[in-house]
């Protein structure tokens, strides 16, 4: 399958081992680090799956994960500026088709999301 974003709307390729690396840096704002991390992690079809607490330790800006209300919080923001899907939760990001389309890479089943 061809990726397309329609008529006249040109795209590029990321690095998603840099966007994982970015997810990780804590200069850069929380809601910034999610939306980074949907794109670090996205399998093909556009979903990242963290295990229990995998999330809020990778956004942590210490040693210390955050709590579960800040992992929350930071996934809330990042929904409200439409960086990721409303279905996206801590355990499961989502990443719209109109932001992210990936051709090849296995598909892991969510345990949240049982759309596929």
């Amino acid at each position: 399958m061809a990726i397309s974003f329609g008529p006249g709307r040109p795209w590029g390729g990321v690095s998603q081992h840099e966007y994982r690396r970015m997810a990780r840096d804590p200069r850069y704002h929380g809601y910034l680090r999610v939306h980074f991390a949907a794109l670090g992690w996205a399998d093909r079809d556009g979903r990242a799956s963290f295990r229990p607490g995998e999330l809020a330790a990778l956004l942590s800006e210490d040693s210390e994960p955050l709590t579960k209300q800040a992992a929350n919080a930071r996934v809330s923001h990042a929904k409200r500026l439409s960086l990721i899907s409303p279905r996206s939760g801590v355990p499961c990001l989502i990443l719209p088709g109109h932001l992210f389309q990936k051709r090849s890479g296995a598909s892991v089943p969510c345990r949240i999301h049982k759309d596929r």
